[in-house]
């Protein structure tokens, strides 16, 4: 175009015409590519900013989401844990207290059938006593009626068997 100026310096009118057609044009082509293209294209543009604007939102809301979810995900598995070991140490203690009952329980049996033996055993031994006093006196009184029918009088037949009577009890 600098080629045309120069050539056509003395061309006069129709050089201008043609600038100032090329110049109106330019325009007109500017604005139809603006009104038409450019408009929907930057509009095109634009509501895909905006469509990823909202997407990159969306995304970050259900990342803080995601997060408050995993917090509050860890804190349940945090009580769930406690409460696991505090359900335990209920067993353990439930357990230990059984156990100790159990063996309170078969101690007192225990002691209960000791004494109650101990009682069998003193009331055998009791009657033994007994039973051998009654044997000791029938030998004491066959004694001394054998002794009666030899030679002694009352007085010495119950001295005698006092004496023999109280010598089994001293050694009862």
């Amino acid at each position: 175009m600098n080629t045309m100026l120069l050539a056509g310096a003395g061309a006069g009118p129709t050089l201008i015409a043609q600038v100032i057609t090329t110049v109106i044009t330019f325009v007109a082509v500017l604005w139809v590519l603006k009104k038409f293209a450019l408009g929907p294209i930057l509009e095109l543009l634009e509501e895909r900013k905006n469509t990823v604007s909202g997407e990159f939102r969306e995304l970050d809301r259900k990342i803080s989401e995601a997060d408050t979810r995993l917090k509050d995900y860890e804190e349940k598995l945090r009580h769930i844990d406690e409460e696991a070991r505090e359900r335990q140490n209920k067993a353990v203690d439930e357990g230990r207290r059984m156990a100790a009952e159990l063996i309170e329980k078969a101690r007192a049996e225990s002691e209960d059938i000791t004494e109650k033996a101990r009682q069998s055993l003193q009331h055998e031994l009791d009657a033994a006593r007994i039973e051998l006093r009654r044997e000791t006196v029938e030998l004491a009184l066959a004694a001394t009626g054998k002794l009666l029918d030899a030679t002694m009088d009352d007085e010495q037949q119950r001295r005698l068997v006092d004496s023999f009577i109280g010598d089994l009890e001293k050694r009862a």
